[in-house]
């Protein structure tokens, strides 16, 4: 009996990203509002993004398509991502 493929890439939340690190999105766990506002801003699926500042308490700051965006963290906790290759 075959088994299920299994995908060894480890799925986390924008927020649990170290600076300096290059990551896939994935996913948006959010209503069609946050998913909306996020597209304006370049944040789709399948969108490859830096983490350049994430500090425990304030806002992350991302690179994406040459443009830097800050973030709070409760909108940042819902974009899933995984490494980039």
């Amino acid at each position: 009996m075959n088994q299920p493929e299994r995908n060894d890439v480890q799925s986390m939340s924008l927020i649990a990203v170290e600076p300096n690190r290059s990551v896939i999105i994935t996913d948006v766990s959010g209503g069609h509002g946050l998913k909306s506002r996020l597209a304006a801003m370049g944040l789709v699926k399948g969108q490859q993004v830096e983490v350049l500042r994430n500090n425990r308490g304030g806002p992350v700051v991302i690179s994406v398509m040459g443009s830097r965006l800050m973030m709070g963290r409760g909108m940042a906790h819902k974009i899933i991502v995984q490494p980039a290759e």
